[in-house]
């Protein structure tokens, strides 16, 4: 298999690497479109409703990491395994946050920790789009920033969580875009 001129030369070192990216933009879109819908049923309301839809939201990130971790490893080992724990931490924390919300502010700041290592990895080397990596760690100061107002204040975290997980999934899905675009996939 040759690759194209559009290809990343990192998605080329493994035969099967072009269909795992396609199935992670899709998990990817996915899991974009369940934290998009999951705050509709306020967790009070339907509880299994939200639960389920926080669940697939979190758990669907995992193929996403694992493609990232692909990405990122050929141009920096140390940031694709940060990259890579972080990942896994939102994924768990935010599991953890969406049924107790006592575990907001940890979820917030790993959260952060990933946006910044992945978004600085995006920025410094063009794995993915340079402005992308910049609003990633943008993101990232705003969840640092809301975790270090929730311990000088005390305020409650769910109001500014529902709103993130919001962008969380539009952030998803652009991945998506992007991820779909790598695979060479005919367009049109």
């Amino acid at each position: 298999m040759s690759a194209s001129s559009d290809r990343r030369p990192e998605i080329d070192q493994d035969p099967h690497e072009p269909q795992a990216l396609r199935k992670a933009a899709v998990w990817s879109l996915v899991a974009g479109l369940a934290h998009l819908a999951a705050p509709e049923f306020a967790p009070g309301f339907y509880p299994s409703w939200y639960f389920a839809l926080g669940a697939l939201g979190y758990g669907l990130l995992l193929p996403v990491i694992a493609s990232l971790h692909v990405r990122h490893e050929p141009v920096r080992r140390s940031g694709a395994v940060l990259g890579t724990i972080a990942g896994a931490s939102v994924v768990t924390l935010g599991l953890g946050a969406a049924a107790s919300g006592a575990l907001i502010p940890a979820a917030l700041f790993v959260r952060g920790v990933w946006w910044w290592t992945i978004g600085k990895m995006w920025a410094e080397t063009g794995v993915l789009p340079r402005t992308f990596g910049w609003t990633t760690m943008a993101l990232a100061v705003v969840c640092f920033v809301l975790v270090g107002v929730y311990a000088f204040t005390g305020i409650p975290m769910a109001p500014p969580d529902l709103p993130l997980r919001m962008i969380l999934g539009a952030w998803l899905m652009i991945l998506a875009v992007f991820f779909w675009r790598d695979t060479g996939s005919p367009r049109g």
